[in-house]
């Protein structure tokens, strides 16, 4: 993942777009608002083009997603912890399996929490 963060850190130099070397959870309202509006526009675009079942434009949305999610992670200045950040998450979310070792759904598929789940545990990372 360090390969397409630099790619997009690349992107916010020449670009003249802030990002951060050190973690930071402010970046200003005005900056927290953008980077929804942008995350939020690319999930729209998702749906729009599987609505469609438009392929091309699919791998377009998840490509800008990824991009912008990763636009966002170094603005946040969690490059350098965004990988400890995930495996910890999966480990997180294998946890939710039941007793049993069963997944447990929603009705609309979402997998829940199970007995055995454990939350993630940012503390040690950051």
């Amino acid at each position: 993942m360090q390969k397409q963060l630099n790619a997009v850190k690349e992107f916010h130099k020449t670009f003249k777009i802030d990002f951060s070397e050190t973690i930071t959870a402010d970046l200003g309202t005005n900056k927290h608002k953008l980077r929804y509006d942008l995350m939020k526009e690319e999930n729209e675009e998702y749906l729009d083009a599987v609505e469609k079942k438009d392929i091309v434009e699919i791998a377009d949305a998840l490509g800008d997603m990824l991009y912008t999610l990763c636009g966002t992670i170094i603005e946040h200045g969690l490059q350098y912890k965004i990988e400890a950040i995930f495996n910890e998450i999966q480990r997180s979310n294998m946890s939710k399996l039941d007793h049993e070792g069963n997944p447990i759904y929603r009705e609309d598929g979402k997998v829940m929490k199970g007995s055995n789940y454990s939350k993630p545990d940012f503390s040690k990372i950051l």
